[in-house]
């Protein structure tokens, strides 16, 4: 009789899969830091508290959008000394031509370089105005699109930085203007906002730590987490809270609080 091997696969836990990548930054003896932006903030709500109360001790950068922001919004922010706000577009629009494959763009050039530059030095006026000290001039594009020309022109308007998403470039930094962006959306967006998954997820975060250590990407660029907190479901929540207290139990991890900081604003 001839016997025939029985393969077994072995599903590892998402959780000791960053475990394992997180000693492997022990054994370097490095700090994997990471960081945390939630996007298309506008008013208070249950929502905002819960993601105010999670992110205690990781620090938020918290993305409003200018045109649409409430001004009761404001005394929320200023209760939480972790939060700093960031400057999401103007009115969050989209202005590429629909069909063509483009995706959304309200910084794009779609409507020409002047008309764009305008209203972000509107939004800035608005939330400077509302937030003061809490306010960091930093751009956050709608969708993550921001047309590459744009940034030279902000830089020169003031701006201190922008926060899209993906490895940042090399060569997209100069004097007083950062590059921060996120690497991980726990949200599947195609079919409604619902939480990805764990696996998929972790394995997100996972990407761009390994690629950090490994130096093919930007080892200076913090490992951003990126949130909606008003599209968040209660299996995205649980995730959040799982991963805030994983990172802060692991020795080679921790989050960067000072998220202004990043941006190189009060340091």
């Amino acid at each position: 009789m001839i016997t025939v091997p029985v393969t077994t696969s072995v599903i590892m836990d998402p959780w000791q899969t960053l475990n394992t990548e997180l000693d492997q930054w022990a054994a370097s003896s490095k700090i994997a830091d990471l960081w945390w932006r939630d996007d298309d903030a506008v008013a208070p709500g249950p929502k905002l508290d819960q993601l105010i109360s999670i992110t205690a001790t990781t620090g938020l950068l918290l993305a409003v959008i200018p045109a649409n922001a409430r001004e009761d919004l404001v005394a929320v922010v200023k209760a939480a000394s972790h939060v700093k706000v960031a400057q999401h577009g103007y009115e969050h629009i989209n202005y590429a031509t629909r069909g063509q494959g483009q995706g959304a763009w309200e910084l794009g050039l779609h409507r020409g370089e002047q008309v764009v530059l305008d209203d972000l030095d509107r939004g800035r006026s608005r939330l400077n105005a509302l937030f003061a000290e809490d306010f960091i001039p930093v751009i956050v594009p709608p969708w993550n699109h921001m047309d590459p020309a744009l940034l030279a022109p902000v830089a020169k308007r003031g701006f201190c930085g922008v926060s899209g998403f993906g490895p940042r470039e090399s060569g997209m930094q100069s004097a007083g203007f950062v590059v921060v962006n996120s690497h991980c959306d726990l949200i599947r967006w195609k079919t409604g906002a619902k939480f990805k998954g764990e696996a998929k997820t972790i394995n997100q975060l996972v990407e761009h730590l390994k690629a950090r250590r490994s130096g093919t990407v930007d080892a200076a660029e913090p490992t951003g987490y990126l949130t909606h907190h008003i599209d968040l479901d209660d299996e995205g929540w649980v995730f959040s809270e799982q991963l805030v207290e994983h990172i802060n139990s692991h020795p080679a991890a921790r989050w960067c609080n000072d998220v202004a900081a990043l941006f190189g604003v009060g340091s």
